[in-house]
């Protein structure tokens, strides 16, 4: 999502002036984040439009009180550098919840006496007192204490005080797996009456680990049930779920400029550039990787400023790069949908969001001719990337796919169903899946089994439809391609298959089902 697409989804959202007054400094930018999703995220507030909100209210202005267009070069620098840091403690903070609640709840007596904004001060500082080494302790400390006696006074900011202290006396306990061991007594960040009352218990054997990767008990249990209990699994699919995600650019292949700035971003030197300064880091030995033919992925913290003599944001601007997740461009490599472009058969984005499976066909040569969605301004913003990536704009269609506004048995080329979905394999990039009620998690299954339903219904014979999900979940991937080849009224056969590997060290958790109507 662009800053400006953001933004729009932000508009509906607001967060009150007395958190506004907490100002625009990285701690304080996360800490307001975070209330704002408190109060908006059950209607549908995103980290990330949250994120655009605090920032948009904080003016982004520079020291001398000027607009962001109008700041000096190190004003501005300086401003994306706290902006990255607060983007850094956000999702930070939100990816390690549970952990960071089990580390205050030893400190702490009673948490739910306390109001929720000051216990997220507190956990936005426990994350970067314990997680984010190049910020200082005492600056940590000073800020999370400043906050919190600027909101409820000198009382309250000396508990943030002797609290933050209490945690750094702690040593280096936190980052050990047996200090999550144990009985958990209480949610930190619940209410009094709330408790700790998951609809769904992890059994012992996996808990301490779900606490140590900040996983609530039902997101927990629904990984292991995938990884089918083997505990070197269950490892990987929790670590993979709490770790910083890469970061996936797409390469415009119909720009003039596309195939230098390919040749460019996987050139040796980048390459060899890019390890060395990763080489510290054990867990990324190989710190950029191509996907597919126009894609590439970067480590975190090993994203060059620049490619071929250019910041990426300008080659996003001009329209020849664009911020793509790795794993939504490996499931169209997987699926084989180049066949697709190769035999330019029509397609149809049917739940298009934010259009970026289709665009990324129709920018290799492919005929996207209709996108539909439930959200206009989704739609919108893809009117606005096909004039931001110089391609043709496909039909535009306000329509639910569990409606198709496609007459049954008419559509003889390719459906994209990129269904809502419960998202477990984007945890660490949408780190507010978190909070989703897992009960909304269990009603998806329904919708998508209507979405597929209704979907095979449109195509013609030899028509075909590439079904996903970002999520993990059989019930929403293999059982949903089960039940449509049972379809009484339409005959289908399965092509192609394809998820994520379990042991795949970063790329994020896909599932994929190419179909072909046969009768």
């Amino acid at each position: 999502m662009s800053s400006h697409a953001a933004g729009q989804a932000a508009s509906m959202f607001g967060e009150k002036a007395r958190l506004r007054r907490l100002g625009g400094s990285p701690l304080a930018l996360a800490v307001r984040t975070l209330c704002l999703l408190d109060v908006h995220h059950a209607a549908g507030c995103t980290v990330q439009a949250a994120l655009q909100e605090v920032a948009t209210a904080s003016g982004e202005t520079s020291p001398h009180g000027k607009g962001k267009k109008h700041m000096p070069r190190n004003d501005a620098a300086h401003a994306a550098r706290d902006r990255a840091l607060a983007t850094e403690l956000t999702y930070g903070a939100l990816r390690s919840e549970r952990r960071l609640g089990w580390i205050l709840g030893k400190c702490v007596a009673t948490p739910h006496k306390l109001p929720l904004p000051l216990r997220r001060i507190l956990q936005v500082g426990v994350y970067a007192l314990l997680f984010l080494e190049r910020v200082p302790a005492h600056a940590v400390l000073h800020t999370a204490v400043s906050l919190a006696s600027s909101m409820y006074g000198a009382r309250l900011g000396g508990l943030v005080n002797a609290t933050l202290r209490n945690v750094q006396r702690l040593g280096d306990a936190p980052h050990t797996r047996l200090f999550y061991a144990g009985k958990e007594a209480v949610d930190f960040f619940g209410g009094a009456e709330e408790g700790s009352k998951p609809e769904v218990r992890e059994p012992e054997q996996i808990a301490e680990a779900a606490r140590f990767y900040g996983l609530p008990s039902e997101l927990a249990v629904s990984l292991a049930e995938e990884a089918g209990g083997a505990a070197e699994r269950v490892e990987a699919l929790f670590r993979r779920s709490a770790d910083r995600p890469w970061h996936g650019w797409r390469i415009n292949a119909a720009s003039s400029q596309g195939e230098a700035l390919r040749a460019s971003a996987l050139s040796a030197p980048l390459v060899e550039r890019v390890r060395q300064e990763d080489s510290r880091n054990k867990a990324n030995p190989v710190a950029i990787c191509r996907i597919g033919e126009w894609g590439v992925a970067f480590a975190p913290g090993s994203q060059p400023d620049c490619l071929a003599g250019r910041s990426l944001r300008d080659w996003e601007s001009e329209g020849v790069l664009s911020a793509q997740a790795a794993g939504s461009q490996a499931v169209l490599e997987e699926l084989g949908l180049r066949d697709w472009i190769r035999d330019q058969v029509p397609v149809w984005d049917a739940c298009a969001g934010q259009g970026g499976k289709g665009l990324a066909l129709q920018e290799q040569g492919g005929r996207l001719v209709l996108c539909t969605d439930t959200s206009r301004s989704r739609l919108e913003r893809i009117g606005r990337e096909c004039r931001r990536l110089g391609l043709s704009c496909p039909v535009l269609a306000l329509a639910d796919a569990r409606f198709p506004v496609i007459r049954p048995g008419s559509w003889s080329g390719g459906i994209i169903a990129d269904v809502p979905c419960s998202g477990l394999g984007v945890l660490a990039r949408r780190p507010d899946i978190r909070r989703r009620p897992f009960a909304e998690m269990r009603r998806l299954a329904e919708v998508q089994r209507d979405i597929a339903a209704a979907l095979a219904s449109c195509l013609a014979v030899g028509g075909e439809l590439a079904y996903m999900t970002c999520t993990l979940r059989r019930e929403e991937n293999e059982e949903q391609v089960e039940r449509l080849l049972r379809l009484p009224n339409v005959r289908l056969e399965c092509r192609t298959v394809w998820k994520t590997p379990w042991d795949h060290p970063w790329l994020e958790g896909m599932f994929g089902a190419r179909l072909r109507r046969v009768g």
